[in-house]
């Protein structure tokens, strides 16, 4: 506890004490002025007078009081009482990419899918987290952030613009540049590259900066069309830049397409779910918030908290009291 503005105390002493010397030099020369009352001993002894003396001194006494009680705090509130901290801030270290086949196979599955991210939001807390949307070629629709609400506001417009139906410049602008459809590969060795330093390098070894690296893959792995980079090559790759996929099956059937979902994503370090499963979503917000737990202190932060409020509300409620001590006396 401090006081901002410490001079002010030392300024209000010296103008109080300057006030007192002033009142006594003007009491002593009334009291050398006066003019002498013969026998006024008689009236001072009268039991009413004593009575109106004993209370004009309490009265005084009371408004002193009051006043050096307003003086007082009115000079702390004037100085700012102020509190002082030094809080060091933590932060979960885990970023997060959330990966969409947006092909024409996954369009009733597109808007679910969103429900499910934003059922995620809720049970992450300051993880950055991203959005790319794929085709037969990806578009990031916002890099690593971790502002949930601009978050939660992109996810719900592009779940409600699928919903409408038909070709939306939201969801499939930039996203059929190439030939062909749902090259999950491609899609997701985009998504691995918008982590720091995942892009392919043929000088510089993977970064790994401890932070906890996922992806969350939506797809149904139905491919149509030449991939530059299979399934499991791109799994392979994310391995490689410390990074766990977490997919998300929409495929119904146990077809060859799931299988091989399934097996390139056990095979490289990934989790493998069901979209269907209704356990799905929790399972993978548990795994990333237990299993890759790791805070990260931030820089030491000094907070100066200035609460006059305290000191307002006393000034308040004595500066009512000293006025009706003040009209007593002058009655």
């Amino acid at each position: 506890m401090a006081l901002a503005f410490w001079w002010l105390p030392i300024v209000v002493l010296v103008a109080v004490l300057a006030v007192i010397a002033l009142t006594l030099v003007r009491t002593r020369k009334s009291r050398t002025s006066g003019v002498p009352i013969a026998n006024s001993e008689r009236l001072t002894k009268l039991p009413g007078y004593r009575r109106a003396l004993d209370r004009s001194v309490l009265l005084l006494v009371a408004a002193g009081i009051a006043l050096g009680a307003i003086v007082l705090v009115a000079t702390v509130a004037g100085s700012r009482w102020v509190y002082t901290k030094v809080v060091t801030p933590e932060k979960y270290n885990r970023d997060i990419v959330l990966c969409l086949d947006v092909s024409g196979s996954m369009v009733d599955y597109d808007a679910e899918v969103l429900d499910r991210y934003l059922e995620m939001l809720p049970g992450f807390q300051g993880e950055r987290m991203a959005l790319v949307l794929w085709n037969s070629s990806a578009v990031p629709v916002f890099p690593l952030t971790d502002d949930y609400g601009f978050v939660e506001q992109q996810l719900t417009d592009i779940r409600d613009d699928m919903r409408r139906g038909g070709v939306s410049d939201l969801v499939n602008s930039g996203t059929l540049r190439n030939p062909g459809a749902s090259l999950v590969g491609d899609g997701l060795a985009a998504c691995v590259m918008q982590f720091e330093g995942a892009a392919p390098s043929a000088t510089e070894p993977p970064v790994d900066d401890g932070r906890s690296r996922s992806i969350i893959l939506a797809t149904d792995n139905v491919v149509n069309g030449a991939q530059a980079i299979t399934l499991p090559q791109a799994a392979a790759y994310a391995q490689a830049n410390f990074i766990t996929v977490y997919g998300l099956d929409a495929n119904e059937f146990e077809d060859a397409y799931s299988l091989e979902y399934r097996h390139s994503l056990d095979t490289y370090g990934g989790v493998y779910y069901q979209l269907t499963d209704p356990a799905s979503v929790d399972a993978i917000v548990d795994t990333i918030t237990n299993d890759q737990t790791s805070l990260v202190a931030g820089a030491p932060q000094l907070f100066v908290i200035d609460r006059p409020e305290t000191w307002l509300w006393w000034l308040a409620a004595l500066v009512p009291i000293y006025l009706v001590v003040v009209w007593r006396l002058r009655t």
